[in-house]
Parts: structure tokens; C-alpha cells; sequence
């Protein structure tokens, strides 16, 4: 059965509109309000019961701020909600919809009401944001310990640090960009970064190194690996709660890399975050070594004990391996499927995956393409192509370095 809107002059009804229907609330001093505020006389002899189960009123009489849309499906009130846009002159115009839903003509004395009780609730509303301002700014207060000047101005020195390690690492910049002698002083990314902040009006780091001697390191080895640590830290755990807000996530490993005499695996984790946008991240090396079995346990103890994720939610995996590495990582794909059947074995990177989707699509020009593509790849991988190509490339390069003066 349609819900139809109680105000006065509004003709909509839930079968031809999306908007929200709302039921009058059964607190009878809120309820009050709002049969006054429709101007209905024919209901202010109904109880606050008979009202919330036969009438209803549709959003557009309500301030936008108060309706909430919780879900795509869902639409509420905020508890304080009262309806104050109404037409209640058109009805005039129109004598054939005059009485369908008789309007009361408000006297002096309703008017005075009605003023008195507005007053009364911006005056209520004026000083509950006023308490709430001052609990907020305890609250703030109370939270922030008390720095002396100097523990703030470090403060101010570390938050330029980390900006610039950040940054730094998220444009993929090394630190360093090659080693000298300690006698020889080379200036490095990291410093140049320091340097241009400061020219830049960086106060925090000015002050700072106005204030140091000449010879000083801008930053020592031991501070630099704190550093590091923090910030890979805390930009890990902004990533994994990403990953766990956006639930599912493929795991796709890089090839072996080999630091500390021993060989270790790169994690890293592709997911949709909330804005629809495909992100993989780096999340950490993983050591190499042992059998099959014992990798994937280890991958398992990665992902769920330290890093908090299931691997339940795992919805892929891919592995780029190459030489010894391809048979081992193979067989592991194949263990973490027999576990989680959800976690698909799919080609590594875009390119290989979207040739083999194309490969396999049933579209006879798409078909004719790939074709040609495969055709030309094995012209030119073939021994004969290759010799044919080399000579001239031989004889147009010699040709070159006679004709350079010398």
C-alpha cells in the first residue's frame, strides 16, 4: 500500500516518488510540533500513536541537513529532525483542493507560541555547541602533553624529516646517490631536498641548522635508519588499513633479491581502495629459503600473524619468477590454491594478462589481430631475420664512426 504525504497542498505518494517517507514520531512533544508545523487541524485531535501508524511526511518538508542516507537503500532522520518547508498558500488558488486538507488559520496567541518555542530551541542549540566547543578544546587540551619550547621545536624539525623521507620515498628517490670518502663531502638527495625546504621558508629546519656547526652531517647514519624505520612503520600500517577497509586483495611477488648473503621474495599487495582506484603496494621482503611447503607457511605467517590480514579475503596471486626461482614459486601457487581456492594463479603483470584475455575473447577482428601480432613476433625471432637485420646494423654503425672527426 502507497504511503501518501500529510502536509497541507503536497500531493506525492511512495508509488510515484523515490523520495524517503518518514512516520510521525511517537514522543508526544516532538509529534506536537510537527502537527503544528503542517498546520493540519484535522489531526492535532489524534494521539501521537494513531499518528505514527497512518501519517507520514516526505522528505522535501525537511531541512536537507537533517535527512541521513546511511545506505543506498536507507534513508533516516536525524532525532532532533522537525519539518519547516511547507506550501501553505497555493491551496488558495485552487478552491477544488481547499478542504481536502483543512489548514488552520493561526491566531495571535499560536503565533506567540510558536515564536517563543523557536527562540527557546536556537537558544538550546546556541548553547550545546557552545559545551560542545568547550568539551572539544578540554578534551584537546587534555589529550596534547605540555612541550617545553625546545622539545617543540624539535618537533617542528622531525615532522620537515619525515615529510621528506616520505616523499622521498613515495617518487622512488634514493637517499644517497653514491658513496664518497670521508674526506670528500658529496652532496645527496636528502640534503638537496633539506636545502630546497629551507629556501623555500621551512622556519623549523632553518632555525635548526643556522643553529649547528658548519662541519656537522645533516643527518647521521644511526638518525637516518630510526628515520627510515618510523616512516616505513607508519606508512605500511596507513596501507594495510586501506587494504583491510577495502576487505580483498591479490598477492603478487617480484622477482628474488639478495641482500645479507641470502635471497629474499618481495611482497607486495594489489586491492581496489575506496575510491575505486587499483593500487599495489610494497609490503616486505620475505626470506627465500627452504622448500615448497615451508614457503608458503612462512607467506601465511607474513600475511595473518604480523601484518593482520586473512588470507581468506585473498582473491589472487602472481608470481613473477624467472630461471630456478619459476618451478618452486609454481609449486607454491599451487599449494595456496589447494588452501584457499579463491586466491586464482593469474599471469603477473598487465601485459601478459590482458594477451591472454585477449586470446581469449570471441570477437573475430580482435581474433585477426592478435594474429598479426603473433606473426610478426615470430618474423622477428626467427635466426634468418635476425642475421638479415644485424648487417646492415653493423655496416650503418661503422659507417658512423668513420665519418666522426677526430
Amino acid at each position: 500500500m502507497p504511503n501518501f504525504c500529510a502536509a497541507p497542498n503536497c500531493t506525492r505518494k511512495s508509488t510515484q516518488s523515490d523520495l524517503a517517507f518518514f512516520r510521525f514520531p511517537r514522543d508526544p512533544e516532538r509529534c506536537r510540533i510537527w502537527v503544528e508545523n503542517c498546520r493540519r487541524a484535522d489531526l492535532e485531535a489524534k494521539t501521537s500513536d494513531q499518528l505514527n501508524k497512518h501519517y507520514r511526511l516526505c522528505a522535501k518538508h525537511f531541512d536537507p541537513a537533517m535527512v541521513c542516507k546511511t545506505s543506498p537503500y536507507r534513508t533516516v532522520l536525524k532525532d532532533t529532525a522537525i519539518p519547516t518547508v511547507f506550501d501553505l498558500t497555493s491551496h488558495l488558488k485552487n478552491p477544488h483542493t481547499r478542504h481536502r486538507k483543512r489548514i488552520k488559520e493561526l491566531t495571535e496567541e499560536d503565533l506567540r507560541k510558536i515564536k517563543e518555542r523557536r527562540l527557546a530551541s536556537s537558544i538550546e542549540q546556541l548553547s550545546s555547541k557552545k559545551d560542545a566547543a568547550i568539551e572539544d578544546s578540554t578534551s584537546a587540551n587534555e589529550d596534547e602533553p605540555q612541550l617545553s619550547t625546545e622539545e617543540k621545536e624539535f618537533r617542528e624539525y622531525l615532522r620537515s624529516l619525515f615529510e621528506v623521507v616520505v616523499m622521498l620515498g613515495k617518487q622512488s628517490i634514493p637517499l644517497v646517490t653514491g658513496k664518497a670518502s670521508e674526506a670528500e663531502h658529496v652532496s645527496n638527495n636528502f640534503q638537496a631536498v633539506l636545502d630546497y625546504r629551507m629556501n623555500a621558508g621551512d622556519e623549523a629546519l632553518r632555525r635548526r641548522f643556522q643553529a649547528t656547526a658548519v662541519n656537522t652531517e645533516y643527518l647521521c647514519a644511526v638518525q637516518q635508519s630510526q628515520l627510515l624505520d618510523v616512516c616505513e612503520n607508519t606508512v605500511r600500517e596507513e596501507m594495510l588499513m586501506e587494504v583491510r577497509e577495502s576487505r580483498f586483495f591479490s598477492l603478487v611477488t617480484g622477482g628474488l633479491v639478495e641482500f645479507a648473503d641470502e635471497k629474499h621474495l618481495p611482497l607486495f599487495l594489489r586491492f581496489v581502495n575506496q575510491h575505486n582506484v587499483l593500487r599495489e603496494e610494497f609490503l616486505d621482503f620475505m626470506s627465500f629459503g627452504g622448500d615448497e611447503a615451508a614457503l608458503v607457511e612462512r607467506l601465511e605467517a607474513h600475511l595473518t600473524d604480523r601484518w593482520g590480514l586473512s588470507m581468506e579475503d585473498c582473491r589472487g596471486q602472481a608470481h613473477k619468477a624467472t630461471g630456478t626461482s619459476t618451478t618452486k614459486m609454481k609449486a607454491v601457487a599451487v599449494l595456496l590454491m589447494e588452501k584457499y581456492p579463491l586466491a586464482l594463479h593469474l599471469p603477473c603483470s598487465h601485459t601478459a594478462l590482458n594477451i591472454h584475455l585477449a586470446n581469449n575473447l570471441p570477437f573475430p577482428n580482435v581474433q585477426v589481430v592478435m594474429e598479426t601480432l603473433r606473426r610478426i613476433g615470430a618474423f622477428f625471432t626467427t635466426p634468418f631475420t635476425q642475421d638479415e637485420l644485424e648487417e646492415p646494423s653493423i655496416l650503418t654503425t661503422r659507417k658512423t664512426k668513420r665519418k666522426e672527426p677526430r
